[in-house]
């Protein structure tokens, strides 16, 4: 995956790998992601309900295109939730960073003041990153939600947006260039 992952925003007709990897989380990592216990059909509708005219979904993949991180960022009334899942072999990589960064250039650049994530407190992995990305933590009971307050977008957060765009399709262009020349090669 290189030094930094690469992140890049999901388009709609890629519902189905989106899905495969919320599909691919275990039980408890699902309970973990969407704070309570969801069936493989909650899944399905909860990927064919993001809306995407209003929503953004970022992804980093690995080198078969398979996606390895997911953060749907949701904007509603000035605020923006996220919601986050790594597969655990990615997990200590730099991709959750990855996304929470882009994450949070594109609710700037959206004029959102306020990103929040709700999580279990149990959720150590989600727990950490709101902590290594300074974002405040209000615990209730077994639920926290991590905040942070996000200033006006500016030069810097609309560049950073285009950039790790421009990037991450390039990535997916490079692995699907390599995956399209394997499928040529004789076995």
């Amino acid at each position: 995956m290189g030094l930094k992952a690469l992140t890049r925003e999901l388009h709609a007709d890629e519902r189905p790998q989106l899905l495969a990897h919320l599909l691919a989380l275990d039980e408890e990592d699902r309970r973990l992601r969407f704070a309570h216990a969801l069936s493989d059909d909650g899944v399905r509708h909860y990927v064919e309900s993001i809306d995407l005219s209003r929503d953004a979904v970022f992804v980093v993949t690995d080198a078969n295109l398979a996606i390895v991180g997911a953060a749907h960022l949701a904007r509603e009334d000035g605020q923006a939730e996220l919601g986050m899942s790594v597969l655990p072999q990615n997990r200590g990589h730099g991709v959750g960073g990855a996304l929470l960064e882009r994450c949070t250039a594109r609710a700037r650049n959206w004029g959102v003041r306020v990103m929040f994530m709700n999580c279990l407190v149990e959720n150590a992995a989600m727990m950490h990153l709101a902590r290594k990305q300074e974002l405040k933590i209000a615990v209730s009971g077994a639920e926290a939600e991590a905040f942070v307050r996000l200033r006006r977008a500016d030069l810097t957060s609309l560049a950073a947006d285009a950039v790790a765009e421009h990037l991450g399709l390039f990535d997916h262009a490079q692995k699907s260039y390599w995956l399209a020349l394997q499928a040529q090669l004789p076995p």
